[in-house]
This record gives C-alpha cells, sequence and structure tokens, in this order.
C-alpha cells in the first residue's frame, strides 16, 4: 500500500501525482493521498482515495510580484507542524509499504523517522525566494532543513532531465496524457475547431492575475481575425471565453495554438509534450518561476512585449516531445515494493 503526500499549492503537484497515480493504479498498486485545498477534489475526481489533511499556504503576490516571503515561510511552518501530527496519524492508521511526498514533506520526514521505505519528488531542490534582510535570515533557516532533508531521502526524484547521482534520480517531465482529440477538446468546451485559440491557463492557486490582463489587451491589438481568447483556471476576464477549473486541462492545452501562462512547471511540460506553443512570464521574485522561464527564454520583463511574442508564436508548433516520465516514476516507485 502506497501512501502518497501531495503539495496543495495550485494544482501543478496535484496533475503530476495524478500522472503517476494513475500509471500505478494500471499496475494493479494500492495507493492514498493525502493533500488540501481543491487538490482534494482534484485528485478525488480520478477516483482515488483522499486525505484532506496537509496545509500550505499559498504565496503572496500583488502585481506580478511575489511579496512578504518571511511571512510565507513563517505560515508555511505552522502548516507543516499541523501537518505533521495528521500525517503521523494516518501513517499509523494505513501502516503504508512505501510513503512518497510530491513536495509535500511531512509524510518524507516521518518515514525517514519511522524507517519505512520512501521517495520524494521534487523539481524545486533550492530556495531564493527571499529579497529582505529578514526574509533571507528566514530563509537560510528553512533552506538548512530542506538541504537536510534531501540528504537523508532515499530516493529524491526529479522530474526532468538530468544524470543520476547519489541518492537522486532523473525521471525526465512528468505529464498527463491526452484523453481527447484537438477537435473533440474543443467541441466539448464549446471552442470553435478552425479558429485559431489563445489558451490563458491560470494557476490553480489564483496568483498571477496580473498576467490576464496584459495578455487579453496584447491579444486584441493583435488579433483581429476571429481569433478566440479562453481561460481555465480561476482567473476569469471579459471578453474571454472563461471555461473556469478543467480538471483535464492538459487536453485544451494540446489542442491550444497558444498558451500563455505563469511559469509552472507542470504547464511548460506539458506543452513541450504536444508541442503547443508557449509564453511563460513568471511572477516576480518567485524564484522557482524565474528559473523555469529562464530555461525556456522568458523573464518577467517579457509582460511589456506581449504584443510582439504573441502573433510571434501563434500557431507556431513544435515537434511534441511526448514525454513517459510519469510510466517512468510509476515503474521505479513499483521496485521499491519488492
Amino acid at each position: 500500500m502506497i501512501l502518497y503526500g501531495v503539495s496543495p499549492i495550485g494544482f501543478g503537484h496535484a496533475s503530476r501525482s495524478a500522472a503517476i497515480g494513475l500509471k500505478l493504479r494500471d499496475r494493479a498498486l494500492e495507493l492514498e493521498f493525502a493533500t488540501g485545498g481543491p487538490a482534494v477534489g482534484f485528485l478525488q475526481s480520478y477516483g482515488f482515495k483522499v486525505h484532506d489533511i496537509v496545509r500550505e499556504p499559498v504565496p503572496e503576490e500583488s502585481g506580478g510580484e511575489m511579496k512578504r516571503a518571511s511571512l510565507w515561510y513563517l505560515r508555511y511552518w505552522r502548516g507543516y507542524r499541523s501537518t505533521v501530527k495528521a500525517m503521523s496519524e494516518l501513517t499509523g492508521k494505513l501502516m503504508p509499504n512505501l510513503v512518497v511526498g510530491d513536495e509535500e514533506f511531512a509524510s518524507v520526514s516521518l518515514a525517514i523517522e519511522k524507517g519505512l521505505p520512501h521517495a520524494l519528488v521534487s523539481d524545486e531542490l533550492q530556495l531564493g525566494f527571499a529579497r529582505g534582510a529578514f526574509a533571507k535570515l528566514v530563509e537560510r533557516q528553512a533552506a538548512s532543513w530542506y538541504s537536510d532533508l534531501q540528504s537523508k531521502v532515499s530516493n529524491l526524484l526529479v522530474p526532468t532531465f538530468g544524470t543520476d547521482s547519489g541518492n537522486i534520480h532523473y525521471m525526465t517531465p512528468v505529464v498527463r496524457e491526452a484523453t481527447q482529440a484537438r477537435d473533440e477538446a474543443r467541441k466539448a468546451h464549446g471552442l470553435p475547431v478552425d479558429s485559431p485559440v489563445v489558451l490563458f491557463s491560470s494557476s490553480g492557486s489564483g496568483i498571477g492575475s496580473f498576467l490576464l490582463g496584459r495578455s487579453l489587451e496584447a491579444f486584441r491589438k493583435t488579433c483581429t481575425r476571429g481569433e478566440v481568447f479562453a481561460t481555465t483556471g480561476p482567473a476569469k476576464a471579459t471578453g474571454a471565453v472563461n471555461l473556469g477549473v478543467v480538471r483535464d486541462n492538459q487536453d485544451l492545452i494540446a489542442a491550444a495554438d497558444l498558451v500563455i501562462s505563469t511559469a509552472g512547471k507542470s504547464t511548460i511540460d506539458e506543452c513541450a509534450s504536444f508541442g503547443t506553443p508557449l509564453i511563460a512570464i513568471p511572477i516576480k521574485n518567485h524564484a522557482e518561476q524565474e528559473r523555469n522561464a529562464a530555461e525556456i527564454g522568458f523573464s518577467h520583463t517579457d509582460l511589456g512585449r506581449l504584443d510582439e511574442l504573441i502573433p510571434k508564436m501563434l500557431g507556431k508548433r513544435s515537434q511534441p516531445a511526448n514525454y513517459s516520465g510519469a510510466q517512468r516514476t510509476a515503474d521505479y516507485l513499483g521496485s521499491l515494493l519488492r
């Protein structure tokens, strides 16, 4: 039996965990998830059993910039302590043969303490969110704790490309497979089959609304031949086709002619896997997003270049990468149960 902890910040961790979980289920392996917030219903919609016990705060963002990192770290630590208590009770009840955490650290920390087989899934091995002196002091403490955890973990699975070293194993990018063909996905959501579609994929955590208004403004200036602007996620805008939270958002990413998003890794990897062009504008001072965006040639300053970028990239599809990291990761986790 596998206990799988998932960070509830946004839907990126949950969608990655769902992709791996579906492959584990295909292997007839029993697993239960532990997460919180909207990620609970998201994972339940796939038919998984989910425990609502993980408490993690969403970073504060205003005007496209991450704010008060020190407060976020302190709130995160308080949530972590609450989660450890609930996770300890759940672990004692389920008696798992394997514990997995997708950037959910309470489950893995307890597994190390109890001597249980475990794996940590993470693409973020360093911090760097702090700017002020006090925030940097708090972050140094958090970074020291996180570095120590990484050194103690038996299996650190990184969903990107790299060369294995010590306890670190690179799984290649993990994405969900498309469940609908292009035309089928468009028709299912009321989008035109023959007109170009620009998809604004907003963060499941609700941050990054700064980008929606600027994107729609640039779209209206540069797209005047019947193109359609659609949004998924919590963000909504007048004049756009607002689809709300779509569970299988990967189908729409595969069907779009251009995706605009903040630089979450799941969206970046899905676009690359399906060959869909992407404009990724990170939240300023959000270290993880800034690193993700830089890897594919974007930065926060590109917010001022949307008028140029949208017509330049619309419809410029690349060769699909067809990532298979979900299967690779499930196979690796399955091997830990032998």
